[in-house]
């Protein structure tokens, strides 16, 4: 079983610091980078950050890493630019088309970067085909409509060469596990990510159309609990898990999720 460990590229303070905690959880082997516009890290770019800050470090165990990639930035008819990844490995998202001027120059430099109407299984195909090394994960959202759309998407996404499947957060097992029982024997990573304030739950519920159990509080322990039933379900069945801590104390959430 793989853990990861989502890093937000905000800074290279705040990915050397998150390193560092890695390091301190031998449970976790994999940080995943996602790709946020707002911020001037880009997640490849945070990927060499990350090899450099293990390099200094001199860890006797290296975290791989893992880059997402927005699929709206890059041009099916244009060659991929293969020396953005230095990874062994990716998950490519669709991406958010911007509200306003989408103009700008090559789709991986700045911040203002042209994008496009890509869509996420063709982005697929074409960095499978001009790059077959590269192990591809394919993003799923358990609540964009329903289980049936969802479960074909995903079926066309490995039609199109993805070698696994990493998830949004999940928040109430038993809808995890409706999922699991279709994904048997994929490579997938079930997300998990603490929700602390009724403020963050209303977000979840009213962005993403998430499902929270009657059971839920907005409290370390309830999460950390129910991060420590999808650990040990993922640890059974023979699945991966994706953390996602978003304003929390991370070195409180996965001790309390690792502790013996």
């Amino acid at each position: 079983m793989i853990v990861s460990l989502e890093v937000v590229p905000r800074d290279r303070e705040t990915i050397a610091a998150s390193v560092k905690t890695a390091l301190a959880f031998p449970e976790i082997s994999l940080i995943n980078v996602p790709d946020l516009t707002k911020f001037p890290i880009r997640s490849w770019d945070a990927c060499e950050i990350i090899a450099r800050v293990q390099a200094e470090r001199d860890t006797a165990r290296p975290l791989s890493v893992m880059p997402h990639i927005r699929a709206v930035d890059f041009n099916l008819n244009k060659p991929f630019p293969r020396e953005l990844l230095s990874v062994d490995r990716a998950l490519v998202i669709a991406g958010d088309l911007p509200l306003g001027d989408q103009s700008g120059g090559d789709p991986h430099v700045g911040m203002a970067q042209k994008t496009y109407q890509t869509e996420t299984p063709a982005f697929i195909r074409k960095i499978k085909s001009e790059m077959p090394g590269l192990k591809i994960y394919a993003a799923f959202d358990p609540y964009r409509s329903n289980i049936h759309y969802e479960l074909d998407y995903l079926k066309a996404k490995e039609d199109s060469g993805a070698d696994g499947f990493m998830s949004q957060p999940f928040f109430d097992l038993r809808l995890l596990e409706i999922y699991a029982e279709y994904l048997e024997g994929k490579d997938v990573f079930w997300g998990v990510s603490p929700v602390l304030s009724a403020s963050s739950r209303n977000y979840w519920e009213s962005r993403n159309r998430a499902i929270f159990p009657n059971s839920f509080r907005p409290e370390l322990d309830w999460n950390i609990e129910f991060g420590r039933r999808v650990l040990g379900f993922c640890r059974d069945r023979g699945f991966n898990l994706y953390l996602m801590p978003i304003k929390v104390d991370i070195e409180a959430y996965l001790t309390g999720l690792f502790a013996k």
